[in-house]
Formats: C-alpha cells, sequence, structure tokens
C-alpha cells in the first residue's frame, strides 16, 4: 500500500525532528510546519492522511487554522499533541474537528500510540485470506472485488446465495460477504441464517453484510440473523478493508485458540507413545458408550489385554526397544480401531482396553482371538510378543455401571495370565465364572 502523508504543525523544532524521525520510521511521508498559516499552505498544495499539531495551533491565535480545516471540509484525522489541555483549548480543537488528544509529556507513551495508530491502518494485509462474495450487481462486485483484492484477499464471487451456500458448506473461507437483496429464491438473510443453522465449523464463519439502506431496524434484523458486522452501499474502501480485516483477523486468531484446545485436548486424552486413547480418555468415553447402549438397547463388549512377560523385554533389551514394541502394537490397535466401531485405550505400562459397541459376547470373542493372533504374529523388532486378554459383555445385572464392566474383564485377563498366557478369556456373567476360549499352546 501507499505510505501515508504526514503534516506536522510544531513549533519546536527539536520535537518536530523527534516527530519526524518517528514517522519515518513507520513508513511515513512527512512535511512540517511551524505555525497555522504555514499549515494551510501545505494542505493547499496536496492531501494528507493525518495532521499532527501542537496546541499552539488551537488557541486564540491559531484559530485560522482551525476554522480554515472547517471551511475546507479536512477529511483527515486530526490528532492534538498537549501537556496542558485546558477547557478552552479542548473547545477549539473540537471546534477544528480534532480526532484524538496524544500527551506530548511522555514522549515513549506517545511513540506507542501513533505507532499503533499509524500501523493499524496503513498495513491492512490479508494474505492468503478467502472470502465468498455475493452480490448480483455487477457494477458493485466489480468494485468491491478491486478493492479487496488490494488487501490481498482471494475473492470468489457469487452472484446468488443458492450457489453461494453450496460452495461455502464445501469449501474453506475466512469471511462471507453477501449483499442483502438479492435475485433468486434466497435472500442474504437466508443465507445468513442456513450458514448459522449449519451444524459444522461453518456456522462459525463471519459474515459481513452490505446494505443499500441505513436503517437502524434492519441492523437489528441482521444482527438477530447472525451477522457480524454491516456495511453500506455503496461501501467506502477504508471502512470495508478495516472491517474485513477485523472480522478475519478475529477469526483466525479463533481459529488458532481452537487448535491450541484441539492440541491441549488431545494431549491430555491421548497416549503419546503409542498414539492410543488414554485412561482418562477411556475414563470419560466408556460411560457414553454404555449410555448409548442401554438407550438403543445394543450390545456392547470389553476387551483388556496385557502383554505377556513385558518386564522380560525391558530387563533383556532395554526400555528404548520396549518403547518400540508398545508403539507398534499401539499402531496395530489403532489401524484395527480406525477399520471398525471400536474405542482402543492404553491405560497402563503394558495394557490396553478396547471398548466394542454392536458386539455381543460371541462376536467380541472372534475379535479377541484375532487380536491376539494378530500380535503373536507381528513380531514387533524382531521379537515374539504375546498377549493375555479378557472379555466382558454389559449384562442386565451391571446396571449400567462401567467399573463393573471393567472389574469384570480385568478378572477374565487375570485368569488368562493364571492359565498359562497367550489366551482370552471371558467372564461369563450367567454363572459368576471365567472361561478360558483359545484353543491353543501357551509359547
Amino acid at each position: 500500500m501507499d505510505s501515508m502523508k504526514v503534516l506536522v504543525l510544531e513549533h519546536s523544532r527539536l520535537f518536530q525532528r523527534m516527530l519526524t524521525e518517528l514517522l519515518e520510521e513507520l513508513n511515513c511521508e512527512v512535511d512540517c510546519a511551524r505555525s497555522g498559516m504555514e499549515g494551510q499552505a501545505k494542505l493547499e498544495e496536496q492531501h494528507y492522511n493525518l495532521i499532527l499539531a501542537g496546541q499552539h495551533i488551537f488557541d486564540e491565535s491559531g484559530m485560522d487554522f482551525a476554522n480554515y480545516c472547517n471551511g475546507q471540509n479536512v477529511t483527515c484525522p486530526i490528532i492534538l499533541l498537549t501537556s496542558e489541555p485546558n477547557e478552552a483549548l479542548l473547545k477549539n480543537a473540537k471546534n477544528a474537528g480534532i480526532t484524538d488528544i496524544f500527551p506530548k509529556s511522555n514522549f515513549a507513551y506517545l511513540q506507542e500510540s501513533l505507532r499503533y495508530y499509524i500501523e493499524g491502518r496503513t498495513n491492512i494485509d490479508i494474505e492468503g485470506g478467502r472470502v465468498a462474495y455475493v452480490e448480483d450487481s455487477r457494477s458493485v462486485a466489480h468494485v468491491v472485488i478491486r478493492y479487496l483484492k488490494k488487501i490481498n484477499l482471494d475473492v470468489t464471487h457469487f452472484s446468488n446465495a443458492e450457489s453461494a451456500l453450496e460452495s461455502i458448506l464445501n469449501d474453506e473461507y475466512d469471511l462471507v460477504i453477501t449483499d442483502i437483496m438479492l435475485d433468486g429464491t434466497m435472500s442474504g438473510v437466508s443465507l445468513v441464517r442456513m450458514i448459522r443453522a449449519h451444524h459444522s465449523h461453518v456456522s462459525d464463519i463471519p459474515i459481513l453484510a452490505m446494505t443499500g439502506h441505513d436503517d437502524p431496524q434492519r441492523r437489528i434484523k441482521l444482527y438477530h440473523a447472525g451477522i457480524n458486522d454491516y456495511v453500506t452501499k455503496p461501501p467506502i474502501e477504508e471502512e470495508l478493508a478495516a472491517r474485513v480485516f477485523n472480522l478475519i483477523t478475529n477469526k483466525r486468531l479463533f481459529d488458532q485458540v481452537r487448535s491450541q484446545q484441539k492440541a491441549l485436548y488431545e494431549m491430555a486424552m491421548k497416549d503419546q507413545l503409542t498414539h492410543c486413547n488414554n485412561r482418562h480418555s477411556l475414563a470419560e468415553f466408556a460411560p457414553k458408550f454404555i449410555a448409548d447402549a442401554l438407550k438403543f438397547s445394543s450390545p456392547l463388549s470389553m476387551l483388556i489385554l496385557d502383554l505377556d512377560h513385558f518386564k522380560e523385554i525391558n530387563d533383556q533389551h532395554g526400555h528404548t526397544t520396549g518403547d518400540e514394541v508398545l508403539s507398534k502394537i499401539g499402531s496395530l490397535l489403532m489401524k484395527l480401531s480406525n477399520q471398525g466401531d471400536c474405542f482402543v485405550a492404553r491405560i497402563g505400562g503394558e495394557e490396553f482396553a478396547i471398548m466394542l459397541p454392536h458386539c455381543n459376547a460371541a462376536v467380541a470373542l472372534v475379535k479377541a482371538e484375532d487380536i491376539r493372533a494378530l500380535i503373536e504374529e507381528l513380531k514387533p523388532v524382531g521379537l515374539v510378543v504375546t498377549t493375555s486378554i479378557g472379555v466382558a459383555s454389559l449384562a442386565e445385572h451391571h446396571q449400567g455401571d462401567y467399573d463393573l464392566l471393567y472389574t469384570e474383564a480385568d478378572q477374565a485377563v487375570y485368569q488368562s495370565k493364571q492359565n498359562g498366557r497367550n489366551r482370552v478369556s471371558h467372564y461369563d456373567e450367567a454363572d459368576n465364572s471365567i472361561t478360558d476360549n483359545t484353543v491353543i499352546n501357551n509359547h
């Protein structure tokens, strides 16, 4: 973007130089004047984006400059620099169209205020931002697209809401800009409501409405419909850029926070070595699986796996090898999880739990035997590793109690260990007994 042109009206040459150096660091073009008369002459020669004026410009002796600004309808912001504000000074400054007042006595604060003021207005550049723009007027669309492309936005233009909605639901956008009155069966307000009603992250996309009527009641209805902001048509370029910048910046900050929350949640709920869920995750989701099973009268089973003689692997081959074994077995179990409807968690050093929704005891036993055989065949890092598995299935006597289901699966895996390891055992709720279901020899 073009550099900002600033007029400094300041009697002190030292302060002029200090301000000039600061403004030039901010990539501004600076002209200086020491009186209101000199300032008027500068304003007659060229347009400025900002005026910084010392308080002497707005006291009684400087009212000619104030009157000139009013008479010529100077539209650029005027900032008053003062160390001793008084009622008469502030009145004169207000009459001259003063925009803001910055303290002159604290130069460090003045530096930061000017830096924020200037950079916040000139550095509007939204590299990579994607906008869905809905407008049925070609002439208006041509102007707005040109404005948006000047701040490096990627703009996709739609002439009706129907095609825009389809694209918004299937692509990723940072902002939707829509006219309210549109040709076709769907208005801009309907488009806003459809976006907000969608059950996905799409419902959070910021929406900027464009309307030809700056009516308070209409604005209120638009906000109730779900817009974030609005501009009137034809839009002012700088206002449109500022509003678009704020909306997209806020969305990106929200996306960043959401991404960080997701990462933190995954760190809290995932086992970092095996990438399986962890015990905390199991404790959160298992009751939900059980509640769904009871609600829909569907079966549910649970497996607990305990790797056999794992301490010997650590003692003989080292903990690094032990970690590799766990990682490989975790990857195998997660692959099985991704292929079907099950939930895998690492619940201890060498223990894993698997929730099997929609699986009765017979199906769960087949799956458990398949998993036992796959682990034995895996030979992670060249080692033969086996596992003992316990199976328990949800029954009426559990009364929805996850802890009781877990206890029974744990008792079954203990029985597998007692019976020689590398086998599957099932807790039979009918007679409160455990059955060995693996017809193999222990390895």
